[in-house]
């Protein structure tokens, strides 16, 4: 009786874990855009757009090391279960971003999603960059592709130990808490006003750094309509 008891929790866990990783590639798949856009990196006024909002949105700033290339990866980033290690976003073909479509690019910067269909960890500021409107990723497509020398370097694996390193539950942490969402401007607030809160919340991610993360790494607030947490400061790196 005892082993047969044994043998029903184990059938009960396996079942659950098999629904958990079905049900996470089924979000991930809900996700993703449907998007069947195309955007022309030689079109210079779009190209040029985007250099200007990869400033706003400091990408170089995670995305290269100190006296390495702009935008090859590597760069090491503490998290209270292990270092995480900044991506390639150069258009080289093997190690960054050179094979990915303006789908696959929407799908990692606003979505978290990688072109190979897995959940990234919110080290990225998808939560943020998912107000940016359309024209603005297609800009920052562009800009990346056109304008930005290509690196080979492979980035570097995550010292993450298992099971936490694992991505599918991302999907569940995604659904939870980093929902699409558009930009609310402030009511009663001016178009100076309304524009800095869209480059607070949205590219600049300000929150990131900023906002005090809950027990499952997620940002207590958003925007400031989500409550007085957010900008109201964080642990960086311990």
């Amino acid at each position: 009786m005892k082993h047969f008891g044994i043998k029903a929790v184990a059938l009960v866990a396996l079942l659950g874990i098999g629904g958990g990783i079905g049900g996470a590639h089924l979000l991930t798949a809900s996700r993703k855009t449907d998007t069947t856009a195309s955007v022309d990196p030689q079109d210079r006024r779009l190209a040029e757009a985007g250099a200007y909002i990869a400033r706003t949105a400091d990408c170089v700033a995670c995305h290269s090391v100190p006296g390495d290339k702009p935008f090859a990866g590597g760069l090491a980033m503490q998290t209270p279960v292990g270092t995480i290690y900044s991506s390639d976003i150069t258009p080289d073909k093997a190690s960054g971003i050179g094979a990915y479509s303006y789908a696959d690019f929407k799908n990692a910067v606003q979505y978290g999603i990688r072109k190979d269909g897995a959940a990234l960890y919110p080290a990225m500021p998808y939560p943020s960059y998912a107000i940016m409107p359309d024209r603005d990723i297609q800009a920052l497509y562009a800009y990346f592709m056109a304008d930005v020398a290509p690196v080979a370097k492979p980035s570097a694996d995550s010292t993450i130990p298992w099971p936490l390193n694992m991505r599918w539950p991302m999907a569940w942490w995604q659904l939870l808490f980093a929902g699409k969402r558009d930009f609310a401007a402030p009511a009663g607030a001016d178009e100076q006003v309304k524009r800095g809160a869209y480059l607070v919340e949205g590219p600049g991610h300000c929150g990131a750094c900023h906002t005090p993360r809950g027990l499952a790494y997620q940002e207590k607030a958003l925007s400031m309509a989500d409550g007085d947490a957010f900008l109201s400061g964080a642990v960086i790196d311990g």
